[in-house]
């Protein structure tokens, strides 16, 4: 009985340990999303706007490049500010545990006296023995205080650079109808069938790590995508159709 509970508490922390390094998925999920649905949501706008094959292609294109430049280099700065801010953090910590180690260890007292029904004598036992190292101290008010933890935190390039592969993979399949298809409304029609279906597969694949319903997970993905398309194709026929008529005129 002991070995087992023992057993299922290893995979347990070694489930938590994989999720650590599996961040990475917010990259993915949100590059691939934002890439399908706002390139289809383009494409929607300017097939609704009545321009020419070779300009709805240039238009696409030019959005997922310029769309994945932008994400990549957004999420290469957001993860280094990021880091920089928790660095600066840790090191505000490292001083104040040199200079005032007192109150660090009074601050971590009343931590652990709000975490659990300690009594004060077990309190002092916990901090006391944290307090005999500073890196322990360290690496606990880091996560107690703070809410800092080293493993959320992934290398900015690397990051960067998943969210613009993520972003190009998502955005090209609503392009790539419009390269195969000549008449622009079955391309459009092909795009959103094949977006839509990309964005399920997605939603679905999300539950593996989420835990949700994969149908319930696979539709609301969908669902984003009907909202995107449908907006800006509804804005490009009635907008601006009117605007180029009146232009011609």
């Amino acid at each position: 009985m002991g070995q087992d509970i023992a057993a299922k508490a290893r995979r347990n922390l070694e489930k938590g340990e994989r999720w650590h390094k599996k961040t990475n998925v917010r990259e993915i999920v949100f590059g691939f999303n934002d890439g399908s649905v706002s390139t289809l949501a383009l494409l929607a706008g300017v097939t609704g706007g009545a321009l020419s094959q070779g300009n709805i292609i240039a238009a696409g294109l030019s959005g997922v490049i310029a769309g994945a430049i932008s994400m990549g280099i957004g999420a290469y700065i957001s993860s280094k500010s990021e880091i920089e801010h928790y660095q600066s953090e840790i090191k505000k910590e490292e001083q104040e545990i040199e200079q005032v180690p007192e109150i660090e260890k009074e601050e971590a007292r009343q931590i652990y006296q709000k975490k659990a029904a300690f009594t004060d004598n077990e309190v002092d036992m916990i901090v006391n023995r944290i307090a005999s190292d500073k890196k322990t101290l360290l690496d606990t008010m880091k996560k107690e205080e703070l809410g800092l933890f080293e493993e959320r935190f992934e290398q900015p390039v690397k990051v960067g650079v998943i969210m613009f592969a993520a972003f190009v993979a998502g955005g090209i399949i609503p392009v790539t109808p419009f390269l195969l298809i000549q008449q622009s409304i079955s391309s459009l029609i092909v795009s959103i069938a094949l977006t839509f279906t990309s964005l399920f597969i997605i939603g679905v694949w999300k539950t593996t790590l989420t835990g949700r319903n994969w149908l319930t997970s696979g539709l609301e993905m969908v669902g984003i995508g009907i909202l995107a398309t449908v907006i800006p194709y509804i804005i490009g026929d009635v907008l601006l159709t009117q605007i180029l008529t009146n232009i011609v005129k």
